[in-house]
């Protein structure tokens, strides 16, 4: 299994991103080709540095499927569609997960 993980910085309006995110945004997503499950938390800092605002991961059967899911014509509208509530982007990281 492969994992997505995208991380969002703090917004200017944290209430406007949410009700974006999780009305719109996540809805898009959620139609991945490819896209076996996925959740969203709004994390809490624990110790030094900045805790990401927002943490989405996406899990994929595998690397190849994740790749196909991203390069897709819905994988460019769920990208095109970040600025709309997160203008300050995302950063996205991906890994294998270990089945074990």
């Amino acid at each position: 299994m492969h994992c997505l993980t995208v991380l969002y910085p703090a917004p200017a309006d944290p209430q406007a991103f949410k009700a974006y995110y999780e009305g719109t945004h996540l809805p898009l997503a959620a139609g991945l080709p490819g896209l076996l499950r996925s959740h969203h938390a709004f994390p809490e800092q624990m110790g030094p540095g900045e805790a990401p605002f927002c943490i989405f991961q996406a899990y994929f059967a595998d690397e190849a499927a994740m790749g196909a899911a991203l390069g897709s014509e819905l994988g460019a509208k769920v990208a095109a569609d970040v600025p709309n509530y997160s203008p300050r982007g995302a950063t996205l990281c991906h890994f294998a997960v270990d089945a074990g």
